[in-house]
């Protein structure tokens, strides 16, 4: 039996705030740490661009990554290796106008041989995602009233 060596997992919500404002928001680094229980920092090396390094600091782990794909307002993926490089993860934003809000997309998917050794952890994704975006969408319509 073949083992599988990729993962997907895609959600999205619909905010009332602008592409502009959810845009300006999720790449401003220090609102991640903000909404995302357990980060400590984020560090970048550079600016909001394709090709710019970066990590991911918690109390148990510093998780270097890079910004791979960056097309200002439209879309960003920052991809993560393990410390091994037998799995790549990619957490993928995606920007779209939908009304007079955003129709914002998370695109999560890792690749590599060792995909079945992390399913678990993976699925724990499956029901932590859904529940931080909502978190995120309450936080992104409070920013919409305020303009």
């Amino acid at each position: 039996m073949n083992k599988p060596t990729t993962w997907n997992f895609k959600h999205s919500i619909h905010t009332r705030a602008s592409r502009k404002t959810t845009w300006e928001f999720l790449s401003d680094m220090s609102n991640q740490v903000r909404m995302e229980p357990g980060i400590e920092n984020i560090e970048l090396d550079g600016a909001f661009a394709t090709g710019t390094k970066g990590r991911t600091i918690t109390k148990t782990s510093i998780q270097e990554w890079e910004l791979t794909d960056v097309v200002e307002g439209k879309r960003f993926t920052i991809t993560g290796h393990t410390e091994n490089e037998d799995m790549s993860l990619s957490f993928s934003w995606e920007f779209r106008d939908k009304g007079a809000g955003t129709r914002l997309t998370q695109h999560i998917k890792a690749t590599g041989p060792q995909i079945a050794n992390y399913m678990e952890t993976f699925k724990g994704m499956e029901g932590h995602v859904p529940k931080r975006m909502a978190v995120l969408k309450e936080e992104l319509d409070g920013l919409a009233r305020e303009t």
